[in-house]
């Protein structure tokens, strides 16, 4: 398996236990009551976001581009899962937040990498 498709297994993997964990029964507000709603989601799809980036091969700014178009997508289907199950709901505010996070993550990845090249163009040229 190359690197590649291990960050996006790694993405994959994570979103099917997070769906898992949030479909039983009191475990998402067990955790939400703990860590705090919008903190779950910032961290869980600020993670998400970071395995994308990582996974997917393209230019910097497209790879933050389609990382935030991904988490977006995958934030769409959890909370349309939330809606089918009688013990939970969807939360327009809560997707807004996934996408909130996205952008924060890719913006980082982006300002990482930059800072990154800008260094080793620095050792380049001594």
């Amino acid at each position: 398996m190359r690197v590649r498709l291990r960050w996006l297994a790694s993405l994959a993997g994570f979103f099917l236990l997070m769906l898992g964990v949030g479909s039983l029964p009191g475990e998402a507000n067990a955790l939400s009551e703990h860590i705090g709603d919008k903190l779950l989601h910032l961290l869980a799809y600020g993670f998400m976001t970071m395995l994308c980036f990582r996974g997917l091969i393209a230019r910097p700014v497209v790879r933050a581009l389609l990382s935030v178009l991904v988490i977006a997508l995958l934030g769409v289907i959890d909370e349309s899962l939330q809606s089918l199950l009688p013990y939970r709901n969807a939360s327009l505010a809560d997707w807004c937040f996934d996408i909130g996070a996205a952008a924060m993550v890719a913006l980082l990845m982006l300002l990482c990498l930059k800072s990154l090249s800008l260094s080793t163009e620095s050792h380049a040229k001594n």
